[in-house]
């Protein structure tokens, strides 16, 4: 009972609102590959504007803020986000915007190669990666945000592919040898079911680049939503994470599976395991005719939003939560 009445003042101290919401659109280069981002920001803002809806379509609600907004005055903590694939840079915006309304700056990429309408097997497991640091670069130089940045108090924040994205940050690692050993030992998983799909040789990929440490020490907090490839990090590489982090697991994968999860409850790192939410609950509230959209794909994504909208939306309070707490603890231990 103590836990659950813990959890509830945690869900309703942070997910109140001190700040409006900003909102805007830009294309970022990441120079040393060439890769444009198309970048959404999420930031507090005093203005007193109306707030618009954006990012909806068919299928997925979208979120509500003042487009181009002025930023509040003050320095706030910057945190990137990066979506799982085939996702775009409004699939974690349920949780952009309570961030950004409570005092940070959130940015949100869609990742070429794995985003909505481009999310190809062949695709550099590591560009992700790479983008996300080439992010944090851009905006703590940006003449237009630095002023309001907390340089000290950068977090990060992924789901699915996402995930194991933001756990490299931190310094988990990959090997050509435990990837294929993941695959081999476990066909049926979902990520490597997509890789096999591609016709993705995992025994040719290039091991220097996968195997690198891509730690970013400007990084100092992580949360991992039901991150991939769980299965596939180095022991050593885990036990070397040394930044406050968290990961949420999803208590199963699909519904048509079973219990199967990706393995994030199996990581020897802290683990909240939310047992009622899906992988796929980490993605914004659905339309009502979504799952009939859904239907009608190639490949039959109804699962997609298999879960009601009520149960979806708690499951997204319930990670708020978690996110606030950590960053709470993180701003009172000084990053420690």
């Amino acid at each position: 009972m103590r836990v659950i009445i813990v959890l509830l003042l945690l869900i309703t101290s942070f997910t109140s609102h001190g700040y409006s919401v900003g909102s805007q659109l830009e294309t970022v280069s990441n120079g040393q590959h060439g890769r444009p981002l198309k970048v959404r920001i999420f930031y507090p803002s005093a203005d007193a504007g109306v707030p618009t809806l954006q990012g909806a379509n068919a299928v997925f609600s979208g979120f509500s803020a003042i487009e181009h907004a002025h930023p509040a005055h003050g320095r706030f903590p910057l945190i990137v986000l990066s979506h799982g694939s085939g996702g775009n840079n409004t699939s974690l915006a349920w949780l952009a915007v309570p961030l950004a309304a409570r005092g940070a700056i959130v940015i949100a990429a869609s990742h070429p190669g794995s985003t909505t309408g481009d999310s190809r097997p062949q695709t550099d497991l590591t560009l992700q990666i790479r983008d996300l640091s080439q992010l944090i670069s851009h905006y703590l130089q940006a003449p237009a945000w630095r002023p309001y940045i907390d340089r000290n108090n950068v977090g990060a924040i992924g789901h699915s592919k996402g995930g194991y994205s933001v756990l490299a940050l931190a310094g988990a690692q990959v090997t050509r040898e435990s990837l294929t050993r993941y695959c081999q030992q476990m066909p049926q998983m979902p990520d490597c079911q997509f890789y096999q799909r591609g016709g993705v040789q995992r025994e040719q990929t290039d091991n220097a680049r996968l195997a690198a440490s891509y730690r970013d020490t400007r990084v100092k907090w992580v949360v991992a939503l039901d991150p991939g490839m769980s299965y596939a990090f180095t022991p050593a590489s885990l036990q070397s994470i040394s930044v406050p982090l968290r990961v949420i697991a999803a208590g199963y994968y699909i519904r048509a599976t079973g219990d199967m999860t990706l393995g994030a409850e199996r990581l020897p790192l802290p683990v909240t395991v939310l047992k009622d939410a899906g992988h796929y609950d980490f993605l914004p509230l659905c339309q009502p005719t979504a799952q009939k959209i859904l239907a009608g794909e190639e490949e039959g994504e109804a699962f997609i939003c298999e879960t009601p909208a009520a149960e979806r939306e708690l499951i997204h309070r319930q990670t708020i939560a978690a996110v606030g707490a950590l960053m709470q603890r993180v701003t009172h231990s000084g990053g420690k």
